[in-house]
This record gives structure tokens, C-alpha cells and sequence, in this order.
């Protein structure tokens, strides 16, 4: 025992080597990689085939559509953008009254009315039984700035049976003349 030999003993420093789970991890990696560009080249080959057999049934109900009908579509598809632009700048006034109709007092008749289309403003002449009804009635206007901007009495006087002849301007919001 005497000739051991302390060489033997020491250590040996081996190479460096990659661990061994990195490496399993880069594979991995690697494989999902590959797989999903395998996997969205078969797909999107597939949509694109899809769309090109689509194209064709289009291509040809187009070719079996006479021209002629083509064209009655495009010119009354024309005619209905037409119309909409149209209505969607005309007057529309029987709504005027419809919100006029919900916010007059029920003790409130009116015996005249105008419409001014410039200022879009009413002219209201009518009669309510006392001053505090006609109080209400234009507090009742007021209170809905959605669709009156602005009240002006313009004349008022009581008559011999002590009733209110008036005579108002409403100012009406131009949303209301628009067609909805």
C-alpha cells in the first residue's frame, strides 16, 4: 500500500458539455416551431383555396347575370342614396307637432299657427284659461331644451271673460325638422 499512486487519485477535468435539460428545451422549441409553420402553411393554403373556388361561383352567377339587370341595380341603388340624402336634409314638420301636441298645457288651445323655415322658429297665438296656466304652459316649453331652444311672449292681454289671449315665438332645436 505503500506505492499508491496520488495521480490516480486526483480528479480528472473533463470538457464542458451543455446540460443536458437546455438542450431538451431548444429541441422543444424547435419541434412546436417547425409544427405551427407546417401546420398555418397547410391552413392558409387551404383558405386560399377555398377563396379562389368562391371566386369562381362568383365569376359565374356574374356571367348569368344579364348586364342589363346589372345595371337596373346599380341605377336604382343610386336612386335609394339619393332619396336618403334627400330625406335626411328635408324639412320633416309633422314631428313638429307631435312634440308641440305633448307639450301643450291641456287648459291651452291654440287658434293660429306659422312656421318660419329660416329661424325655425313657431308662432303660437292660442288661449289659456288664467295667468298661472299660461305660466305653465311656457314653463312646460322651457323645460325641454331638447326640442324648444327659446320661448318669447310676444303679446299677451285678458279678454272680457278674464281668459289669456297670447301670442308666442317657440324656438324649435332643427333636429326635430330633421327626417329620422
Amino acid at each position: 500500500m505503500k506505492n499508491l499512486d496520488l495521480g490516480s487519485l486526483k480528479p480528472k477535468e473533463l470538457p464542458p458539455t451543455w446540460p443536458k435539460g437546455l438542450l431538451i428545451f431548444v429541441l422543444v422549441v424547435f419541434l412546436i416551431t417547425t409544427g405551427a409553420y407546417f401546420g398555418l402553411d397547410y391552413w392558409n393554403k387551404s383558405k386560399e383555396a377555398q377563396l379562389t373556388i368562391l371566386e369562381d361561383e362568383f365569376q359565374d352567377l356574374r356571367d348569368s347575370f344579364a348586364l342589363e339587370k346589372e345595371q337596373e341595380v346599380i341605377l336604382f341603388e343610386k336612386k335609394l342614396n339619393t332619396l336618403s340624402k334627400l330625406l335626411t336634409n328635408h324639412t320633416y314638420f309633422s314631428k313638429v307637432l307631435t312634440v308641440l301636441e305633448e307639450l301643450t298645457h291641456p287648459q291651452i288651445y291654440y287658434t293660429n299657427l306659422d312656421f318660419s323655415t329660416e329661424e325655425n322658429k313657431l308662432t303660437l297665438d292660442g288661449v289659456a284659461k288664467n295667468q298661472k296656466v299660461f305660466s305653465e304652459a311656457v314653463s312646460g316649453l322651457l323645460n325641454n331644451p331638447d326640442k324648444i331652444k327659446a320661448v318669447a311672449v310676444k303679446e299677451m292681454r285678458i279678454d272680457k271673460n278674464r281668459n289669456i289671449i297670447f301670442s308666442l315665438y317657440a324656438f324649435i332645436q332643427p333636429s326635430l325638422l330633421k327626417y329620422q
